[in-house]
C-alpha cells in the first residue's frame, strides 16, 4: 500500500497552490502470501486460467516485517495493512494492539466487503480491542468477479467498522468510479488498568457520509497539470519522523521545564555524546538544518533572559516569514502542529473535574 502525506494539508490551512508540491511517500509492504484453493478458484471463476486441483500461491517477495505508523496531528494515528495481514495473529497484530491506532486502513484483493465475510469479523476484533476504526477496501473488479454458487455479484467494495456506530457496507453505485468517505472525529476517554484517572486524550472516528465520485464527460485537465516537474524533496520520511520527535521533546520541555528547552535541542546537534553510545548515526545536513530552524524559532520568541511561553512560541510560528525556505517552512509547520496538540491537551487537563 502506498500512502501520500502532504504537509500543506494542515488544519485550517489552504489547499496546496501548485500541483507538484511536496508529498511524502510511505510504503507499507505485505507480510503474508495469498493462496487460491479450489473453492476460491470456483468462487472467482478463474478455472479457465488456473487448474482447480492445484493450490496456487502468490509469487511475491516477503520482506522483513515492519509497520508504518502515520501520525497526522491531534492524536490521529493511522496504520495500514495489506490483504490477509488483517487476519493474522502474529507480532504485527500484537504491535498494532499496543499502539492502539485511531484508524486501521486495509487494502484487499478480495470479494465484496459484506458483514458476513471474513474481513468484517477481523475488523471487529480491532474495533473491540484496541478500539480502532477499521476500513477495508477491495477493487470493484474483484467484487464483481466473486460469485459463489447461489449468490449474485455484489457492488459492496468497502466496509467501515468503528466501536460506536458498528458496521457499514459501502457500495459503488452504477456509473461511479470511486467513493469518498467522510468521517467525524471526537475526543475519546483513555483508561488504564492500574486505576489511574481516565483522561480525554484519545480520538475516535465514526463515518458520517458516503459520496459517489463520477468522472466528468468533459475534459477538465488544465495545462498546468500537464506541465512542470515535481518539487525536489525537502527531507525524507525517516528524517521527518526524527524532526517531529525533537520538536515534541522541545515543546514538552518548554511546557514543564522551560529552562531546559534549549538544552534539549542541543542534544539533537551533531557530536552529541549519546549517539556513539547508542550506535546512532549523526544527523544528515538537511536534518541538522531543520533542527537549527526550530532552535531559531525558539530563540526568536524568547524574551530577554527568559524562556518563551507556549502561546508566544505558537504565535511566532503560526505564519511564514518573507523569503522563508522550503525547509524552514516545513520545520515551522512541524513545530506548530506539535505546539497546538500540546496546548489542546493542557486545556483539557485544566477543564477536567477534580
Amino acid at each position: 500500500m502506498h500512502i501520500g502525506v502532504n504537509p500543506r494539508l494542515e488544519k485550517g490551512g489552504p489547499l496546496p497552490s501548485a500541483p507538484y508540491e511536496q508529498w511524502f511517500h510511505i510504503r507499507q509492504d505485505k507480510h503474508h502470501r495469498w493462496s487460491l484453493d479450489e473453492r476460491q478458484i470456483y468462487q472467482y471463476h478463474l478455472g479457465g486460467a488456473l487448474h482447480p486441483d492445484i493450490q496456487w500461491w502468490e509469487a511475491i517477495h516477503v520482506p522483513r516485517r515492519s509497520v508504518q505508523v502515520v501520525e497526522v496531528g491531534e492524536g490521529i494515528t493511522i496504520v495500514s495493512l495489506v490483504c490477509e495481514d488483517l487476519a493474522q495473529n502474529d507480532d504485527v497484530a500484537e504491535l498494532i494492539r499496543s499502539i492502539g491506532p485511531t484508524i486501521v486502513s486495509t487494502a484487499l484483493l478480495d470479494g465484496p466487503q459484506l458483514t458476513s465475510r471474513w474481513s468484517a469479523r477481523y475488523a471487529s476484533v480491532l474495533a473491540d480491542d484496541p478500539g480502532s476504526a477499521v476500513t477495508t477496501l477491495t477493487s470493484f473488479g474483484m467484487a464483481r468477479r466473486s460469485r459463489p454458487s447461489g449468490h449474485d455479484a455484489s457492488p459492496v467494495i468497502a466496509l467501515w467498522k468503528d466501536p460506536t456506530r458498528g458496521t457499514r457496507e459501502i457500495s459503488l453505485e452504477p456509473g461511479a468510479q470511486g467513493v469518498l468517505l467522510t468521517v467525524c472525529g471526537a475526543r475519546a476517554t483513555r483508561r488504564s488498568a492500574d486505576g489511574r484517572w481516565p483522561v480525554a486524550s484519545g480520538t475516535h472516528y465514526r463515518d458520517v457520509a458516503v459520496h459517489q465520485i463520477r468522472a466528468s464527460d468533459a475534459r477538465s485537465e488544465s495545462p498546468t497539470s500537464r506541465a512542470g516537474s515535481p518539487t525536489p524533496r525537502v527531507i525524507d520520511v525517516d528524517e521527518l519522523t526524527i524532526l517531529t520527535g525533537w520538536a515534541e521533546a522541545a515543546a514538552e520541555a518548554l511546557a514543564y521545564t522551560p529552562a531546559r528547552a534549549q538544552a534539549v535541542l542541543a542534544e539533537a546537534r551533531p557530536g552529541a555524546p549519546w549517539r556513539p553510545d547508542l550506535g546512532i548515526a549523526e544527523p544528515s545536513p538537511r536534518l541538522r538544518d531543520a533542527i537549527d530552524s526550530i532552535e531559531r524559532a525558539l530563540s526568536a520568541a524568547m524574551p530577554g533572559g527568559g524562556a518563551p511561553s507556549l502561546d508566544a512560541l505558537l504565535l511566532a510560528v503560526r505564519d511564514g516569514q518573507p523569503g522563508e525556505s522550503a525547509l524552514d517552512s516545513l520545520a515551522r509547520r512541524v513545530l506548530r502542529s506539535t505546539l497546538e496538540q500540546l496546548c489542546t491537551r493542557q486545556a483539557e487537563q485544566t477543564d477536567r473535574p477534580t
